[in-house]
């Protein structure tokens, strides 16, 4: 095979000396060699695989042992990289022509494995969202993350990943640990918040911003949080919320005698159109929610019987502009 790095990357290079990490040269340099292979191996990214897209051989057991028995802090390093990022991303924004609200999408991601993987701990048949559904369910061997994405006009970059653990998976793992090594189950609304109670620390106060999810996080609690935060809230929401103590989707069906807005978004793809969609809006309170909100029922056309709701907190926003915001996410 091929080698497929013959120099390192002048401007990975260049990003971790900005970084001005507290590591020995040794450990830089495998970090430099991981981070590089990691961005042109385009099989399975193991540690032979990685160390095989070098010219200059290494033994995987190198790699290994730099994540293992090196004394370098995890959490340390990733918190100069996540100041370095944010400081970033807002000082690019100053040169930007307009004005950019600051997106943070939260999400969560399934990393597929092999079938036959067994004994990594964070690793287990996960119930998979994208290619199952509620009749029908698929489970997938792979481990589940939840990831914070920070969009800020053109740019974006993933702000911090957390590893989610099934309360089954925990308690199994546990059985093999002592009392000081024991884990304990966080739900992902608690990463999700753990993640934004840190970001929230970088950010200078009183600048706009909007937390966007999906239906699975959108909990009362998590609403509330970012409105303490003085932060507007874009997110998906199921039909069976309330707003003012009625059901949304009975909302829907109240509104039948009106006609739909119909919205264009921004073309993902710039090789199709840009999609289209037919949208109503009800205003009033959500059930455990602070404030008055936005609800937006959306369709693709308007004879579409499975609508998606969304709510959104900032009422001086047009339907469009806040699905566009969605859009990101």
């Amino acid at each position: 095979m091929l080698k497929a790095i013959v120099q390192h990357s002048t401007k990975l290079v260049a990003f971790l000396n900005a970084l001005n990490l507290a590591l020995y040269q040794p450990q830089i340099r495998h970090l430099t060699q991981i981070l590089d292979a990691l961005l042109v191996c385009d099989r399975e990214k193991t540690l032979t695989n990685l160390s095989r897209q070098l010219e200059e051989t290494v033994h995987p057991k190198n790699a290994a042992d730099f994540f293992r028995e090196s004394t370098w802090d995890s959490k340390t390093l990733s918190s100069i990289r996540k100041q370095f990022m944010v400081a970033s991303l807002l000082k690019a924004a100053q040169t930007f022509k307009g004005h950019f609200p600051l997106l943070i999408g939260i999400d969560d991601s399934l990393g597929e494995n092999d079938k036959a993987t067994r004994h990594l701990e964070g690793v287990a048949f996960q119930h998979n969202h994208n290619d199952g559904s509620s009749k029908h369910p698929i489970y997938t061997n792979g481990y589940v993350y939840v990831e914070v994405h920070l969009q800020l006009g053109p740019l974006g970059f993933t702000y911090d990943t957390r590893l989610y653990l099934r309360e089954k998976t925990v308690r199994y793992l546990n059985r093999q640990r002592n009392a000081e090594h024991r884990l304990h189950y966080r739900s992902k609304y608690a990463l999700a918040r753990e993640l934004l109670v840190e970001l929230q620390t970088l950010l200078p106060k009183g600048y706009p911003v909007y937390v966007l999810f999906d239906s699975w996080y959108a909990s009362a609690k998590l609403i509330n949080f970012c409105h303490r935060q003085k932060w507007q809230v874009i997110c998906a929401i199921k039909s069976n919320r309330r707003i003012e103590k009625t059901r949304i989707d009975l909302h829907n069906q109240a509104l039948k005698h009106k006609p739909y807005k119909r919205i264009e978004l921004e073309a993902v793809d710039p090789h199709h159109k840009a999609p289209t969609y037919y949208t109503r809006t009800v205003r009033g309170h959500l059930e455990d929610v602070s404030g008055e909100v936005c609800v937006i029922i959306s369709k693709r056309h308007p004879e579409d019987g499975s609508p998606r709701y969304f709510v959104c907190t900032d009422l001086t926003l047009s339907v469009q502009q806040a699905l566009r915001y969605y859009q990101k996410r």
